[in-house]
């Protein structure tokens, strides 16, 4: 009884294709054409299919017109197949899932229109140097985007404006040499965000807003340790348990927080987050008071920053998100 039960679970197979595995898990559909030697779309496939895997093939440029038939198709993975080019035509209602990871894609499709319904993206280790205005436009749905591994030196204002409900967001291991200002803004659900290993030297005042950041990796680029970095110093300290350093093949609910990954590439090494600030007129976010209390007269302690007087001043924001700190050890 056991065996014959184990049985039940397992993916059925279905009626053979003679290219491609299929099978039916629950009320999915897959099928699974992976490393099958494969120039184009194979001729035959089920019109009830709701996840294809392409991956792994030699496809160079395809088009999602010829998938339009499958009416029913939530996923689709075309990763490792060395696409030069994606064409985009026609709409493709229920698609929530595309992989476009490993090939050589050097600019990015406009996809609002043919994915309406998309919620992961993933684009990483491609050669993407920029990104168009407006590049996800019509992706209102979409949960998360990986960027990972392009060439993407800036990104462009708004980029991330029509994308209201993302939650995940890597723009790791790129060349970013800034971050434009409003970046995160509007993103109330964002717990993810991976920039480590690119080429930034500081972050814009303001930038994580009052987003609850859980995960956040920020190692790996050349933090310059001057009175500009006083922002982020500040943010470093106040969210120092939500700072991580990314481990490959690990889920990130089970690494440990590690601040001092985040160094000044200017002043030996230290951690950002210690950085005293002599100097200094002001250190804190003069320019949105709200967000933080800014300290005239600090003294660096080991790990602690010890406040000596506070400037207080008056928000707009909620009650709910005001920071609010005492003259004491934080």
């Amino acid at each position: 009884m056991p065996l014959l039960l184990l049985l039940l679970l397992l993916p059925s197979p279905l009626h053979p294709h003679p290219i491609c595995e299929v099978s039916k898990v629950a009320s999915h559909l897959e099928v699974n054409c992976d490393k099958r030697n494969l120039r184009a779309l194979p001729p035959d496939l089920p019109k009830d299919m709701t996840i294809l895997h392409l991956g792994e093939n030699l496809l160079y440029t395809f088009s999602l017109a010829s998938l339009l038939p499958f009416t029913r198709l939530t996923q689709l993975s075309l990763d490792k197949c060395e696409l030069t080019k994606l064409q985009v035509d026609g709409t493709l209602p229920v698609l929530g899932t595309l992989d476009l990871s490993h090939n050589k894609l050097q600019s990015l499709p406009l996809l609002g229109q043919t994915l309406p319904a998309l919620t992961i993206l993933d684009v990483s280790f491609n050669q993407l140097t920029s990104l168009p205005l407006g590049a996800l436009h019509g992706l209102g749905k979409l949960q998360e985007l990986y960027l990972k591994g392009n060439e993407l030196k800036t990104l462009p204002p708004g980029l991330l404006t029509p994308t209201p409900k993302l939650e995940k967001l890597s723009l790791a291991n790129n060349h970013l040499t800034e971050l434009p200002a409003g970046l995160l803004d509007g993103l109330g659900n964002l717990d993810t965000l991976l920039l480590q290993e690119n080429s930034l030297s500081t972050i814009p005042k303001g930038f994580f807003g009052f987003h609850l950041l859980p995960f956040a990796f920020l190692h790996g680029n050349p933090w310059l340790c001057n009175c500009e970095i006083l922002y982020f110093r500040r943010w470093l300290q106040d969210n120092a348990e939500n700072v991580y350093v990314w481990k490959e093949g690990v889920d990130v609910k089970a690494m440990t927080s590690n601040v001092a990954s985040v160094q000044c590439d200017n002043s030996d090494k230290i951690p950002v987050y210690k950085y005293p600030g002599k100097g200094c007129p002001t250190l804190g976010d003069e320019d949105d008071p709200g967000l933080y209390d800014y300290y005239t007269d600090e003294d660096t302690e080991g790990d602690e920053v010890r406040a000596t007087r506070t400037v207080v001043k008056f928000s707009t924001k909620p009650p709910s998100l005001q920071l609010l700190h005492s003259p004491a050890t934080v």
